[in-house]
């Protein structure tokens, strides 16, 4: 009897310092997560800065605004064509599919978003499509440049 009671203990105590790990590992990330992006200053959250990759990012899609923590107005829609051509004043632009890949892990909360957004970067293979971008699953996709999408806008950090 005595051998269970001391293996029900042992078991106890690495069940508490597993889940003391997991709480622990789980904290450190969620803070890691929090300061990757940080708002620019002067911004009022409308800009964050991508400390992993200096890149800023214009939080809301292209034609929002980012009001009381959330994105409102009417979201800019179009084709690659109107896209590509998109700049805001500060340096901004479309950015490439290796630009919009590398906001992994996509945080709806950090960049909301609806649908499917425009990148800068063609297919080479058929000059008719472009890649596209899923903010809520993070996959990327090729679509006709004819299609309607929406768009966000990214610059080199300042």
């Amino acid at each position: 009897m005595q051998k269970w009671i001391g293996k029900i203990r042992n078991f106890r105590k690495n069940l508490t310092l597993f889940t003391g790990v997991v709480v622990l590992c789980c904290a450190a990330g969620s803070v890691q997560a929090e300061s990757r992006f940080q708002p620019v200053a002067g911004s009022n959250g409308a800009i964050l800065r991508d400390n992993s990759t200096g890149l800023e990012w214009q939080r809301c899609p292209h034609g929002q605004t980012w009001t009381d923590s959330v994105c409102s107005g009417a979201a800019w829609r179009g084709s690659w064509y109107d896209a590509s051509t998109l700049t805001a004043p500060g340096g901004f632009r479309v950015p490439t599919i290796e630009e919009l890949r590398s906001l992994a892990p996509y945080d709806l909360k950090v960049f909301p978003s609806e649908g499917w957004f425009w990148s800068a970067s063609s297919i080479s293979s058929d000059s008719g499509f472009a890649w596209n971008f899923f903010f809520i699953n993070g996959l990327a996709g090729q679509g006709s440049k004819k299609r309607i999408g929406h768009a966000r806008l990214v610059r080199v950090g300042q």
